[in-house]
């Protein structure tokens, strides 16, 4: 017979870590040899990242800068001259947004240097290196087109850099408003946390596409708010549902291919804040209020101004609790060492 050990003791005893006493174990999920026993399996494997809210602004304010941008640079190429205000607003914005996500991440750095020794070598491997390069290009663009945008509104006399703005745009401005749209979801899910590491094939794509329904949203609430054309802003409601539902269904597909893996970001109150701000409110109502004008052939005379600012409000909320949800699910899991152990791969 065997003599009982001291609670939170191994065991040194022949068969107690077994193969199959732990193969069972694993199955019936109890966290060791009995949930009154505390072994290797109570305590976390993995350290969990400290990151807090400073990320997610961060996450959050970058995805929009990206697609502001990006619609501003379509509307500049292909649009019409309708689309001057979207133009205006989607460079400054875009400017504003990465000014402030670059406050944000070195904020949450803790020290400024920190942020400037990243910049010393490039490592093609590293999300963060490669991320932050992505910040730092896309932010030298968005200020070359503010300073043309100040030029066109009659602000400054000249642009001093429009010398070396256009080459400069031309080679990265591209390659840096995509990278600044879904780096962020490279960097979670390039990661051993099961929760981000299950979610590889989808938080990248949620997030790029979340990016720009939050940055049509943003552009739409500028129109209502501030004028522009009716046109401009039913363009911008066609990006922002097809854009949403693509994100929703991303979502969707997660949840069922991840499974347990991906509980700390759908279930519990966290995952009923998910679903409620934003698959529901975030995405489905804007989408239902949306659906008519977009589907509509007429062409729009007037501003719907209520339902534009609450659609968009309600994109621009949704986009954020997807962010905050997602990076604090990282702690739950991080912290649960059978989540990590059933999912090693």
């Amino acid at each position: 017979m065997q003599t009982s050990q001291p609670h939170g003791q191994n065991y040194s005893a022949a068969g107690n870590f077994s193969p199959d006493a732990v193969a069972a174990s694993m199955q019936r999920g109890d966290g060791g040899f009995g949930r009154d026993q505390e072994t290797y399996f109570d305590h976390p494997i993995l350290r969990k990242a400290h990151w807090g809210s400073d990320i997610i602004y961060y996450f959050f304010a970058g995805g929009i800068a990206a697609a502001s941008a990006a619609l501003a640079s379509l509307a500049k190429r292909g649009g019409d001259p309708d689309d001057a205000e979207l133009v205006r607003n989607g460079r400054y914005t875009a400017l504003a947004g990465a000014l402030v996500s670059s406050v944000f991440l070195i904020k949450d750095l803790g020290r400024p240097e920190r942020f400037l020794n990243m910049l010393r070598i490039v490592k093609l491997k590293s999300p963060m290196s490669v991320g932050v390069y992505a910040l730092v290009t896309f932010s030298t663009n968005a200020g070359f087109a503010a300073l043309d945008q100040a030029r066109a509104d009659g602000l400054i006399p000249f642009n001093p850099f429009g010398w070396l703005a256009k080459p400069v745009r031309a080679l990265t401005g591209l390659p840096s408003t995509a990278l600044m749209s879904s780096y962020t979801g490279v960097l979670l899910s390039a990661t051993a946390i099961p929760v981000w590491y299950t979610g590889r094939r989808h938080i990248p794509a949620i997030f790029a596409c979340s990016a720009a329904s939050t940055g049509a949203a943003l552009q739409s609430l500028l129109l209502a708010l501030f004028g522009g054309s009716p046109r401009t802003e039913k363009k911008l409601a066609t990006i922002e549902l097809f854009a949403s539902l693509a994100e929703g269904a991303l979502l969707l597909d997660w949840e069922q291919r991840a499974g347990d893996a991906a509980s700390p970001v759908f279930t519990g109150k966290r995952g009923a804040r998910l679903k409620t701000y934003t698959l529901g409110l975030g995405i489905a109502l804007p989408a239902l209020l949306n659906l008519s004008s977009v589907l509509s052939r007429k062409t729009p005379k007037k501003h719907h101004r209520l339902r534009t600012i609450l659609t968009s409000s309600l994109a621009l909320f949704g986009g954020y609790v997807l962010r905050e949800t997602v990076v604090l699910a990282g702690r739950d899991s991080a912290d649960d060492p059978r989540a990590y152990l059933r999912h090693p791969e």
